[in-house]
């Protein structure tokens, strides 16, 4: 699953950070460790030989035990001790009331014919102490800057991705049906992101130039086509009248017929879908939909043989500010698609409310994907007579003023619903 390119961030530093963090602390502590004992053998070493000289400065007249300090003894042949090496013990103060942990070192001195061992100490109590105050002060001192390096890494992160958030939601607003241009910013302080916002630039340039050119192709080759279909007609109604003509003549002429009238209702269409592309119906009034849909059922009931029988359920009433020549054109399509488009049981339910106009009609499955409906030239294989282009001319005046439509099919009923809102 996908996330935010700063979440991503965020939680890659929240994972690295802290771990390395973890490890710097230990390191450190080991070392702290090792420099505090270091510092603890030196100090000891320092403590023998300031405790032997004033010793060998009063002549033996120095107190020989200090518990927690020194100790001088003589040495005796029943003597073990470890010398030169420091080596942990512990004490009893008698005013703690228990033993304390301290740090010995043990050395042998020869003065007047005689062996002496003085051992100095110092308090392991007080090293531990210490090393915890310095570590845990360090621990404070790394989470704050780990919280620092996350917020200003947040805050920088914002801030540098700026331009391409703004290129981003510059992309998704472009709409080439609209004809409107996406001029992004040549420099925007970031060598990488001025590389995409050329890129972006001349990529919807090219496709501008392309969905251009096509648009321009279909509406000349449309309006060019006309005037040759025209005559054709016009010579086929001149055969069909003409005398003489059997049986099997007319139909091959009836059938020719047919076609062309198809071919110029193909044009007709696609003349009416560059003009919509090319936003050619600027002129807008405000339009009661209910009204409209109303009018044109009517007169379909009215005008068509074996019309399927429509109900109609009217709950809101729906005003639009539109062009009333395509509103038309969106609510003839739909009816004429459910009428075209319906099977024996001849049944047509319209309903209007929640800004919604819903038709639905009884038919057969599609035999095509569902998605591909209002794309154009795409219909159902049981209809061979419609150009597929009445749904396509409806989502394209959907996207016009910005309605939504969809279709679906349950229980043997298609559904084409509109949202004006």
């Amino acid at each position: 699953m996908s996330s935010p390119l700063l979440q991503r961030h965020t939680k890659s530093l929240l994972i690295w950070l802290p771990l390395i963090l973890v490890i710097s602390s230990a390191i450190f502590y080991f070392v702290l460790k090792g420099h505090a004992h270091h510092a603890e053998e030196k100090y000891l070493l320092l403590k023998q030989q300031n405790v032997w000289n004033s010793f060998m400065a009063t002549s033996g007249n120095l107190e020989r035990h200090i518990t927690g300090e020194y100790s001088i003894e003589e040495k005796n042949t029943s003597s073990e001790v470890v010398l030169n090496i420091p080596r942990d013990t512990a004490l009893f103060y008698e005013m703690e009331g228990k033993k304390l942990p301290f740090k010995v070192l043990t050395k042998e001195y020869q003065w007047k014919n005689a062996s002496y061992l003085v051992s100095t100490y110092i308090s392991s109590t007080e090293t531990a102490h210490l090393i915890a105050k310095v570590f845990f002060s360090e621990a404070i001192i790394l989470l704050v800057l780990l919280i620092t390096i996350v917020l200003v890494s947040r805050k920088s992160s914002v801030r540098l991705w700026q331009p391409f958030f703004s290129s981003i939601d510059a992309a998704e607003k472009f709409d080439l049906n609209r004809n409107n241009e996406l001029r992004l910013p040549a420099l925007t302080g970031t060598t990488e992101f001025d590389r995409l916002n050329e890129s972006l630039n001349k990529l919807v340039e090219n496709v501008n130039r392309a969905y251009h050119n096509q648009k321009q192709f279909v509406e000349n080759a449309s309006h060019e086509s006309q005037t040759p279909l025209a005559i054709i007609r016009a010579k086929l109604e001149l055969l069909i009248n003409y005398p003489n003509i059997d049986e099997k003549e007319a139909l091959l002429l009836g059938d020719i017929t047919n076609a062309t009238n198809r071919l110029s209702e193909m044009n007709k269409t696609l003349l009416l879908l560059a003009k919509i592309e090319n936003n050619q119906f600027p002129e807008t009034e405000r339009i009661n939909v209910n009204e409209v849909v109303q009018e044109i059922s009517g007169n379909c009931e009215a005008y068509i043989d074996d019309c399927p029988r429509m109900t109609s359920t009217v709950v809101d009433h729906i005003t639009v500010t539109a062009n009333r020549t395509l509103i038309e054109i969106l609510v003839s399509n739909i009816i004429n698609n459910a009428i075209v488009h319906n099977n024996e049981k001849k049944e047509i339910r319209i309903s209007i409310e929640d800004s919604k106009v819903k038709i639905e009609n009884t038919g057969n499955p599609l035999l095509i994907d569902p998605e591909a409906l209002f794309e154009r030239f795409r219909k159902n294989t049981y209809q061979k007579n419609t150009t597929g282009l009445g749904l396509a001319l409806v989502k394209q005046i959907c996207q016009l003023y910005g309605y939504t439509v969809k279709y679906n099919y349950i229980n043997g009923w298609h559904n084409v619903e509109i949202c004006f809102s």
